[in-house]
């Protein structure tokens, strides 16, 4: 009865593995943006665009950002920036910038009003300024190709599409900051299921700050930004909100025409997990060791039965490690062509793991969430409007 048990434990968790890696895979080969909207035909007339950048201390990044989106090949497009009390020199930047581009306006928020956080209102307050029939809200550390919005307003036209999610690249850095960049895009493409974005389960949704283009009428219907201005995962529940209101969805990778830094090093991805590493699993302490204990199994259990068993039982656990580790060399390759990254899987795993307790103490201990020098009560948050 043992043997029985652990020959099925190890063809279970290798079904779980397949169940992800298949379709992540698939997604990454065919939902590429220049081989999806490359063939389709232009609109009759191109609709208006407006590009709201929120921005808030980003003086490394924010003028090379806004100079790609100056120079896109889109005939009908604004750019509208939105200075959030940054300290660091970034509402001079936008100033300077937006003096010499006709394309992008600056506006800066002083005060951030009660009941807000300050990135949910300065798209907001972006939104409310905009003209567009459509509304691209993007990050100020994201570089664009030239084509990229026509690229995707092309395909969104031809979908009759409400919203649509690109997936960026990232800038590749050192080896182990590339591997936990690579894990946690696989772990948001596994946790959206981003491959289903398109179907009509109001269950299956997704949203990413580097890149949300929203039609005006779908954002208007499910009341704009009201509704997530207490949301730390804002991208993430635009898209949900667009999805359970009816709206059509789809999500495509987009590597070679967005590119995002992120965040620089191991140490810089732990503590850009502080603000929404907890808030990612709805400040939930049960949902938090539910995951833990579910990565825990996938990531050690294939090891254990892959050295412990010499019969038939080992097949099952084997293929668990052969699938993990080529879902994850391939998602690598999408960060840089690292496939020899691959064992650094279950580092990436628990330096992830980590993170989100980390981020977990943090909120606890401090009653809250403190977001670019502006804190934000946990009792707030856990209330907020959307949930």
């Amino acid at each position: 009865m043992l043997w029985w048990t652990l020959l099925a434990i190890g063809w279970l968790v290798a079904a779980v593995w397949l169940s992800g890696a298949v379709p992540t895979a698939r997604f990454l080969r065919r939902a590429r943006l220049a081989a999806r909207a490359g063939t389709l035909p232009d609109p009759d007339a191109w609709p208006t665009i407006s590009v709201i950048v929120p921005a808030r201390d980003e003086a490394q990044r924010i003028e090379e950002a806004l100079r790609s989106l100056a120079h896109l090949d889109y005939p009908a497009l604004e750019v509208i920036v939105v200075d959030d009390r940054s300290g660091d020199g970034t509402g001079e930047i936008v100033d300077r910038v937006a003096a010499g581009e006709p394309r992008i306006e600056a506006l800066h928020v002083e005060d951030l009003p009660s009941g807000w956080l300050g990135k949910c209102y300065a798209m907001h307050v972006g939104a409310r300024r905009a003209s567009g029939e459509f509304l691209l809200f993007t990050d100020g550390d994201v570089v664009f190709a030239p084509e990229t919005v026509r690229l995707a307003v092309r395909y969104a036209v031809a979908r009759k599409l409400d919203h649509l999610t690109l997936i960026p690249g990232l800038t590749p850095g050192g080896y182990f900051e590339d591997a936990v960049k690579s894990y946690f895009a696989m772990l948001f493409v596994f946790g959206t299921r981003a491959w289903k974005a398109a179907s009509v389960s109001k269950d299956v949704y997704v949203g990413a700050g580097a890149f949300n283009l929203v039609r005006r009428t779908a954002y208007e219907g499910i009341g704009g930004h009201e509704p997530l201005r207490l949301e730390v995962a804002d991208d993430l529940m635009l898209g949900k909100l667009i999805k359970r209101t009816g709206h059509r969805q789809e999500a495509l990778i987009a590597q070679r025409h967005l590119r995002l830094a992120w965040h620089e090093g191991v140490r810089g991805y732990v503590r850009g997990l502080e603000k929404n590493g907890f808030a990612s699993l709805g400040y939930s302490l049960p949902f938090l060791l539910l995951v833990t204990g579910f990565i825990a199994v996938l990531y050690t259990v294939p090891y254990l039965g892959v050295l412990a068993f010499r019969d038939a039982r080992v097949i099952g656990y084997a293929t668990s490690v052969v699938v993990m580790h080529a879902i994850f060399a391939y998602v690598a390759s999408f960060v840089r062509n690292r496939w020899f990254m691959t064992p650094a899987l279950p580092v990436a795993a628990f330096i992830y793991l980590w993170a989100v307790w980390r981020s977990t103490l943090i909120t606890l201990r401090q009653g809250g969430v403190r977001w670019r020098e502006t804190f934000y009560p946990l009792d707030l948050l856990r209330r907020g409007p959307s949930k």
